[in-house]
């Protein structure tokens, strides 16, 4: 009984506090001011690429999806592609990271412009695992030197992204 309820706060916590339910332990959410993990993320080919790499020196907005067939995720990366292609991102860079391998990246990949690479099991290692079996998602705004500027995550994709946010984090 105390094991359930233990659970049952872990995940009644805001996102930077949230823990898995194999160990309990604590996962880190990159926030504002930390340095982004320097995960490697899979291009449609099967190529791996660092985030460093991937960024290159470039500040960057890094929309992380809660799976490849989202919809609401494949509504937050159109809105992404209208900012990037209205000159809005303040020269960043528009980074899309689906869930899987690369068959996932190459999906998401055939219906934007944006760069896409996928996770492989990754999206855990920085607090977007899958809790309550909803996968959560994300939008972290980076600087060219991969610090975080700005984060926003969510159980639920609706709240993964805001334009309004990435645009006064890029300002």
């Amino acid at each position: 009984m105390v094991d359930n309820k233990r659970k049952a706060i872990a995940y009644s916590l805001p996102p930077h506090h949230l823990r898995t339910d194999q160990a309990m332990t604590d996962i880190a959410v990159p926030t504002t001011g930390t340095a982004f993990p320097d995960l490697d993320l899979i291009d449609a080919r099967g190529e791996s690429h660092p985030v460093s790499s991937v960024i290159a020196g470039r500040a960057a907005v890094v929309f992380f999806m809660r799976s490849h067939t989202c919809p609401v995720c494949h509504s937050h990366i159109r809105q992404l592609e209208r900012l990037a292609d209205r000159g809005r991102l303040a020269g960043a860079a528009a980074i899309v990271v689906t869930p899987g391998g690369a068959s996932e990246a190459g999906a998401v990949a055939r219906r934007t412009s944006l760069r896409v690479f996928a996770s492989g099991e990754q999206h855990s290692s920085i607090g977007l695992g899958k809790f309550l079996f909803l996968q959560h998602s994300g939008t972290f705004v980076l600087d060219p030197t991969g610090g975080v500027i700005s984060a926003r995550t969510s159980a639920l994709p609706t709240s993964s992204f805001s334009s309004r946010e990435v645009q006064a984090a890029l300002a």
